[in-house]
């Protein structure tokens, strides 16, 4: 692994679990088993790791909306099809590395404007992608157009979101399988899926 992944791995980690202001260079370099002008060199210091962290997490997702929602829908059964694909990727990378879900949530859930550049470029863009995949399938009257598409996709991402951050607690109190679990996987895909396209 080189130095730069493992920066990137070991502040992703950090960040994620006491936010920018609770971890140092020094402790990212640490864990990362670098020496700490490694950081600078590769990302000129801690804001600019921080929101390349939450630009690479964010850029992954906006990629993979592109891929499976960024043509028309062809048909009902296509738009199921494809939005399944899409919700299921939303899970993968969450389960490549579930500290990058952490880390983004917290940056969302704040109130600060550090990020906002790198969210409107990468998170919002993605939920655009979304908003006009479902506004696509309104105009074809594959789903319903009483309500705002912008409004549907930010309240499937909360809904992923909720489930995603919620995983280890549901796994401990409802003996939830995790969301790594094929068949837990394709449950919560096809509820959603029902949720905002209705019954096939």
């Amino acid at each position: 692994m080189s130095a730069k992944e493992a920066i990137y791995l070991a502040a992703i980690e950090l960040f994620s679990k006491r936010g920018f202001d609770g971890v140092s260079i020094r402790e990212v370099a640490a864990l990362a088993d670098v020496h700490f002008s490694s950081i600078r060199y590769h990302f000129g210091g801690k804001e600019a790791l921080y929101n390349a962290c939450i630009s690479k997490h964010g850029k992954s997702r906006l990629v993979s909306a592109n891929r499976f929602l960024g043509a028309a829908p062809t048909s009902a059964a296509d738009m199921r099809l494809r939005l399944g694909y899409a919700i299921d990727d939303v899970i993968r990378i969450h389960n490549e590395n579930h500290f990058l879900t952490k880390l983004l949530l917290l940056e969302i859930e704040s109130t600060g404007t550090r990020s906002d550049l790198v969210l409107k470029k990468t998170m919002v863009a993605m939920t655009e992608v979304f908003a006009r995949f479902f506004k696509i399938g309104q105009e074809k009257k594959y789903i319903k157009s009483d309500l705002d598409p912008f409004f549907i996709a930010q309240s499937l991402m909360g809904i992923l979101h909720h489930f995603l951050r919620t995983e280890s607690i549901r796994e401990r109190l409802l003996s939830h399988k995790k969301l790594q679990n094929d068949d837990s996987r394709k449950l919560m895909v096809e509820n959603i899926i029902t949720l905002f396209l209705g019954k096939k």
